[in-house]
């Protein structure tokens, strides 16, 4: 029996230092489709001359995106990428072999996703239930994101998440100030999902949750075997779960105070007069946001 047809699909945006590695990393599959959402530089460009399959579409949200991408897609077993991913050749032989074993159109297949950080590799750093339910290769027909995940999307199968030998790596060579950018610009989507599940932040999670995340990566999944790269993840790590939490309960806490209160400032009436103005009419400093 022929081994079933695998399609790679990729999102990408402004990803030109990267799209030709990842391409490169999954030549053998029998087709690649990249989705655009608006990139300014050459990314389009090269995945085409690298005989990729180019879509445009503007930036529907994570979950929207990934499902856009698989439509486009020939084949039923997809394959998911970032850009900055390279498939290994252990992973790609992985892959072959479970395409040719008659597969389980419900099963999906998971990966061990490993992070750079500094020139170093991470080891795989997610807690033990979503390493099993890391799953980036399936079939669309029985399997789908999960529409409700606003970030770190995962997908439902209804079959055996079936691990496969062999690392994703996730090169990506970040600065510590590109690297931390990222953490923020993800809090507030974070934020959102924790509101959604009915999580309260009062001063007990702000202080021992980063704690916990810090002594999870440094000292659990053994981080300070990487010397001061170790060291230096753990603490961005645990100011990424402050930030989540911080931007969380920055919502919850409720008003907010445009202007300082009247005691504190106060408008001076002799110098709005010289203008002509009265400050009823321009400022209520005690109006709250």
């Amino acid at each position: 029996m022929a081994p079933c047809p695998i399609s790679v699909v990729i999102l990408t945006k402004n990803e030109e230092t990267f799209i030709a590695r990842c391409i490169a990393s999954v030549a053998w599959a029998d087709e690649v489709v990249v989705l655009d959402s608006g990139s300014t530089d050459r990314t389009r460009d090269i995945a085409a001359e690298l005989g990729a399959n180019v879509f445009e579409q503007a930036w529907l949200g994570w979950v929207a995106q990934h499902e856009a991408g698989i439509a486009r897609a020939r084949n039923d077993w997809v394959l998911v990428l970032d850009a900055d991913e390279i498939v290994t050749s252990e992973l790609r032989d992985a892959m072959h072999a479970a395409m040719a074993s008659d597969p389980d159109p419900r099963d999906g297949y998971v990966v061990d996703r490993r992070d750079e950080f500094f020139g170093k590799l991470f080891p795989n750093m997610k807690r033990r239930a979503l390493r099993r339910s890391f799953v980036r290769l399936f079939n669309r027909q029985h399997s789908h994101y999960v529409p409700d995940d606003l970030i770190h999307e995962r997908v439902a199968c209804p079959g055996r998440p079936v691990p496969l030998p062999g690392v994703l790596l996730h090169w990506r060579a970040f600065t510590v100030a590109g690297q931390m950018a990222r953490y923020v610009s993800n809090s507030a989507l974070e934020a959102d999902t924790m509101q959604r599940n009915g999580t309260r932040v009062g001063a007990v999670r702000l202080l021992f949750m980063p704690v916990l995340r810090f002594l999870w990566c440094y000292i659990y999944c053994g981080g300070f075997r990487l010397g001061i790269a170790g060291l230096v993840h753990a603490m961005m790590n645990a100011n990424a779960e402050f930030t989540r939490h911080a931007v969380l309960w920055d919502r919850q806490r409720g008003e907010r105070r445009l202007h300082p209160p009247e005691r504190i400032w106060r408008p001076s009436p002799a110098d709005l007069k010289l203008k002509g103005l009265r400050s009823s009419n321009y400022l209520n400093v005690n109006t709250p946001v």
